[in-house]
């Protein structure tokens, strides 16, 4: 590895990727567990099922990067081309491996006869390790070239995710030899990236050295994160000075989520089931809330109720909340309409969000939440 802070490429393959038909959510995952480990992902790029422009991304990205992943293309099919861009990238030959055919041959035995092209995913290069894949047909690989690593992996993501989780990201660890890095998370809602910048000042701008801050815009509001690789204990300054400075807007901290938070609020107000009834929002506060993590002290959610024309009765629970998205200005601005019947209530309130398409309607049911969290305070 190099000296600072090691870099990573990832090379996304899949000519489906570029067709837009395949949304690359690998990208992310691997983003956020190799800055988890110290290493600083420094480019993504997505290629063609192309063996020489594969093999050519590989050969560029061994000399920028320490680490090279790739996900994707090692399927048993013409077009994936993964396993022969990196041999040709390295100058070795695909050879048969017999305990990866035995493998494959007794995965496939329970089902009928393996089909001959699946032996493509039993081949590999003499440097190459495999990376077991417990759940799938297709290995990785690890290669090791100097001072630098290239990892193969699967595309689809609970393999990929399973692979790097007892595969890979312990060979990294090892391999670094860093303590991995130390984050903070701030997260608001009802205040713009812009403005949450304004009002963080120099604690966004200009924190410390070796600590980096960063402000992002999500579904559930404006989070800022900071990291270092000293003590965790450096950031408990920043945290809550930005915690102080952002004041009421501030609904959680690290792996906090609001839909937990407002079921704690809503708990701590006096009811034990929830439910909701919703309109012209797909269904996203029930998607949001059944995913909420379960927490001492908050009230359980019990299911929803899409709007059904006024059919169908409302669901039975202590508290239900009633949720309409309405429809757009010509500036692109929502509002939401909210209340809450039970115990605790809430009297009918209009909210504003920004958003189209999905994020629309996930806003809706974050700002939603966001109000109901603070409904102890009136």
């Amino acid at each position: 590895m190099s000296e600072g802070l090691p870099t990573a490429f990832l090379l996304s393959i899949g000519s489906e990727l570029l067709a837009g038909e395949t949304v690359d959510t690998n990208a992310a995952f691997l983003g956020r567990k190799l800055r988890q480990l110290g290493i600083r992902l420094a480019e993504v790029r997505q290629l063609p099922d192309d063996r020489d422009v594969i093999a050519k991304a590989f050969v560029q990205a061994a000399i920028q990067a320490d680490v090279v992943l790739a996900t994707g293309g090692l399927g048993p099919t013409h077009d994936d081309l993964t396993r022969e861009g990196l041999a040709y990238a390295v100058g070795e030959e695909l050879v048969l491996d017999r305990e990866l055919e035995a493998d494959l041959r007794e995965r496939f035995a329970a089902h009928g006869r393996m089909p001959e092209s699946n032996l493509r995913q039993a081949m590999r290069v003499a440097s190459a390790q495999v990376l077991a894949n417990p759940i799938g047909s297709a290995p990785g690989w690890w290669v090791e070239r100097g001072d630098g690593v290239i990892a193969l992996m699967p595309g689809v993501p609970s393999e990929m995710r399973l692979m790097w989780e007892q595969e890979v990201a312990p060979r990294l660890a090892t391999r670094v030899g860093r303590a991995p890095l130390a984050v903070r998370t701030v997260k608001t809602f009802g205040v713009g990236e812009s403005a949450a910048a304004e009002l963080l000042g120099e604690v966004l701008s200009a924190p410390p050295a070796g600590v980096e801050a960063g402000i992002y815009a999500r579904d559930d509001g404006v989070h800022l994160r900071f990291s270092t690789a000293r003590e965790a204990s450096a950031l408990d300054p920043l945290a809550a000075r930005a915690a102080q400075l952002l004041g009421a807007q501030v609904w959680g901290a690290d792996d906090d989520d609001l839909a937990s938070v407002a079921l704690v609020a809503l708990g701590r107000s006096g009811a034990a089931t929830v439910a909701s009834w919703e309109a012209d929002t797909g269904g996203a506060l029930l998607a949001i809330l059944a995913a909420g993590t379960a927490t001492d002290g908050a009230a359980r959610y019990v299911g929803g109720l899409l709007d059904a024309g006024g059919a169908a009765s409302a669901p039975v629970a202590d508290a239900v909340i009633q949720l309409s998205l309405l429809p757009q200005d010509a500036h692109g601005r929502s509002r939401v309409r909210l209340a809450v019947s039970g115990r605790p209530s809430l009297a009918t309130d209009e909210l504003r969000i920004h958003g189209s398409g999905p994020q629309r309607l996930r806003r809706a049911a974050f700002a939603a939440l966001d109000r109901i969290r603070r409904i102890d305070a009136g």
